[in-house]
């Protein structure tokens, strides 16, 4: 009972108020992002997530088309040819010190592998990392604050210029993103979303299956050294149970973000041209049916 009566304020507090906190806190970096207001309104762009889908897509279509990648993007064979215009990083795990190995020293290699000409967007708290290892200072980067859940019970903000809730993944990310900027043409690609098929943890799976060759796949799951190395703490003893109740709640997040762009613009259009996708929150079309590719 007591846990319950705590719950309420702490709820609260990291909803709805921490958030009106920390954008006034990081105001001088957030008001960057009106730069990128509206820029490209009226226009479309391109979504690319990881999934496996993307190795089999002919991504050169695209070099003409505004394009946001995700992530270890870099990591695919397309991605010089493609020469994204933004990636987007806004999973913390990436960046944080005492964290997976694996993910720092990931994070770490960008730099070498992401076209100067790529903006860079990330989580405001790459900053540090960012200045204390000298990264991307040929790159224009943005910085997106996220703190608290998408909900229905309180208000929540999509304006980059102060903090939005945490998306959960950078797919989400790069959609408010390209709602920001006033696209109004949104297709996703490589947004399998088939979390639940893919079972992570000891002796079980490392990491999703993506588009890149990893080297995750290759490794011992059931080793402790290996585990420390590539796996969230988190994920190390998770179970399928709260990978279901993840997946709901980013699910959830899709739906209310979209019922949220819609009041801002109501001629938003979003579509899914993921192959075989869960992510049924958006029609879905046909990578090959799209005009003008």
């Amino acid at each position: 009972m007591i846990k319950k009566i705590n719950y309420i304020p702490s709820y609260f507090y990291r909803n709805y108020i921490a958030p009106r906190i920390y954008s006034l806190q990081n105001q001088k970096i957030l008001s960057k992002n009106l730069e990128l207001k509206n820029k490209y309104a009226g226009q479309r762009c391109f979504l690319i997530g990881a999934g496996p889908s993307m190795a089999n897509t002919d991504l050169s279509k695209l070099n003409k088309e505004y394009t946001f990648v995700v992530n270890e993007f870099e990591r695919n064979p397309q991605n010089r040819a493609l020469s994204p215009k933004f990636h987007i990083i806004s999973e913390s795990d990436y960046f944080t010190e005492d964290g997976p190995e694996y993910w720092t020293d990931s994070f770490k290699e960008k730099d070498r592998y992401i076209p100067i000409e790529t903006v860079m967007i990330l989580n405001i708290g790459a900053k540090p990392f960012v200045e204390k290892y000298g990264l991307f200072k040929n790159h224009r980067i943005y910085y997106v604050g996220t703190q608290g859940i998408f909900t229905n019970k309180l208000p929540f903000n999509i304006n980059l210029n102060r903090y939005v809730p945490n998306p959960k993944n950078s797919i989400l990310m790069c959609l408010m993103t390209a709602v920001w900027m006033g696209f109004n043409e949104i297709y996703l690609l490589g947004c399998e979303h088939s979390f639940l098929a893919q079972p992570l943890g000891p002796s079980k799976s490392l990491g999703y299956i993506h588009s890149h060759e990893d080297e995750t796949s290759k490794l011992d799951t059931a080793s402790e050294e290996v585990l420390k190395k590539y796996l969230r703490p988190k994920l190390i003893n998770s179970n399928y149970e709260q990978n279901m109740a993840n997946t709901l709640q980013l699910f959830r997040n899709y739906r209310l973000f979209n019922a949220k762009a819609l009041k801002t613009n109501p001629n938003l259009k979003i579509y899914n041209a993921t192959p075989d996708s869960f992510l049924d929150v958006f029609p879905m079309i046909n990578f090959n049916d799209i005009k003008g590719l």
